[in-house]
């Protein structure tokens, strides 16, 4: 442990038995853990929030009882939603009512049952981008609220188009803010981000409207991930954060370059990762070079967010309060616990850009029931995209991680990707702070061979900036068999 740290502060009795610890503690109140913000002149407790404060107090609110709901409760609820959704989409949203005709029943009259919810057609990105504004609702509840346009950041093609609402904006907050509950965080400290952004460096005054909207918090920086890890180490040293927020490629690497070093951020209590998979890999260098936890989330830019790590666990529950989830194999039925399966998601609230059905493009491991009380379904692991999955001569897909190498073989690589070019052949390729040499070359291939459990026919290629992604990324392992 760092003996520089300081304590974490230690938590009042409701906040000792946060949700997840165990099951059978007592449970954490958001009054006890959440310090409101008051928007009244003069009253400071009980805190008057404002509207915005009370919409979204209210929605966590919801979203603390709900979470302790079992499973057939959790569905019945969604099917309600989903019928709501779906006569919406049949009746003003073009593609869904050209798409639906010819069923063997109407989803926007008939009753929707489970049943005939599996048999609506599962829809693609790139249906969704021929369609264009067949897409959009032609009207939208004005209660949900201002529409908006967005995209997505184009990692794998061109980005897609699509709106949201005020309603969508809240149910996002809210998820955030119950993440941070979740994981009892200390929102007064400085948060640093290291991810893409419009400038190259920012300061803001709190962590955003998901947190400052309800309470004060300390202040935030950014820094573009486009910058080098040598440049993003020393920033991160000057600013001297309490909470770090970052990729979990971009982290494997800081951690690398910290445990390399010997240095530690004093300050440091909390780690957030999104955007990317995470690996055992990643999670276990985290702890030796943090001597923390990394908390991961899982989101879409069109969908929000979809799962959030347990407390104490490294699986993730989904949020089921505005996603429908499915995993599905390849015959388009649900996989068992233990398998992978595509993410096929329903979005619950979305009137103005209904996503239903939805193939996300991402791979996930089914996960079992919590031991930690919550009713939310379970995702073992989040497995990327199918570019992101090693092709077995046998035919079937496996999910990689970058547990087939240890960066600590050779000093000074600051990040790597495994490439597939070919079913038998591997390329590993290096962003090293130094050149490398044949002896460096030869440890690099014997540490993967180790793990491959294939005989895959391995070149290591040094490079001097790998890839990113349109979303700043890089991709620990990329198989161009599926791109």
């Amino acid at each position: 442990m760092n003996a520089d740290r300081p304590r974490r502060p230690e938590a009042s009795p409701a906040v000792a038995g946060a949700p997840g610890t165990h099951a059978a503690r007592p449970r954490t109140r958001l009054a006890a853990a959440l310090p409101v913000r008051s928007s009244v002149d003069g009253i400071c407790w009980p805190a008057v929030p404002d509207p915005a404060g009370e919409a979204l107090l209210a929605m966590v609110w919801q979203l603390e009882r709900s979470e302790r709901f079992s499973p057939a409760r959790l569905r019945a609820l969604q099917m309600v939603q989903v019928r709501a959704l779906s006569r919406h989409a049949a009746t003003h949203v073009p593609f869904y009512r050209d798409l639906w005709r010819g069923l063997a029943f109407d989803p926007g009259v008939d009753a929707l049952t489970p049943q005939r919810f599996s048999t609506l057609p599962v829809v693609t990105r790139a249906m969704i981008q021929a369609a264009g504004e067949a897409a959009f609702s032609t009207t939208v509840p004005e209660a949900h609220g201002k529409v908006e346009a967005a995209e997505t950041a184009g990692s794998t093609g061109m980005p897609l188009g699509f709106r949201t609402t005020g309603l969508t904006r809240l149910m996002r907050r809210a998820f955030t803010l119950r993440d941070h509950l979740w994981h009892r965080r200390d929102l007064t400290g400085k948060l640093a981000a290291i991810r893409r952004m419009q400038q190259r460096r920012s300061e803001a005054p709190d962590w955003g409207p998901a947190a400052a909207t309800v309470c004060a918090t300390g202040p935030a920086v950014g820094l573009h991930i486009d910058h080098d890890i040598v440049e993003q180490a020393a920033w991160l040293v000057e600013q001297d954060p309490h909470s770090l927020l970052t990729s979990p490629g971009n982290l494997y690497a800081l951690a690398g370059w910290f445990s390399g070093h010997g240095l530690k951020l004093p300050r440091l209590r909390d780690i957030r990762t999104a955007s990317e998979r995470v690996t055992p890999e990643q999670r276990a260098a985290c702890r030796v070079a943090f001597d923390l936890p990394l908390v991961d989330s899982y989101a879409t830019r069109e969908l929000g967010c979809l799962a959030l790590q347990c407390p104490g666990r490294e699986h993730y529950h989904v949020q089921e309060e505005g996603v429908l989830l499915e995993l599905l194999d390849d015959q388009g039925l649900p996989v068992p616990p233990g398998r992978m399966g595509r993410v096929v998601a329903t979005s619950l609230h979305n009137f103005a850009m209904p996503f239903v059905r939805y193939d996300t493009g991402d791979y996930a491991t089914a996960g079992v029931p919590c031991d930690c009380g919550r009713g939310l379904a379970v995702l073992a692991r989040v497995d990327g995209r199918a570019r992101n999955l090693m092709s077995m001569p046998d035919g079937t897909r496996r999910w990689p991680g970058c547990e087939l190498f240890h960066p600590e073989v050779v000093p000074d690589i600051r990040q790597f990707q495994f490439v597939q070019t070919a079913v038998d052949r591997l390329e590993l390729r290096v962003e090293a702070g130094r050149r490398l040499g044949l002896a460096d070359e030869a440890a690099l291939e014997a540490a993967v061979r180790e793990r491959l459990g294939h005989g895959f026919d391995l070149s290591v290629v040094a490079v001097e900036r790998l890839p990113r992604l349109a979303s700043g990324k890089v991709e620990d392992f990329v198989n161009l068999l599926a791109a």
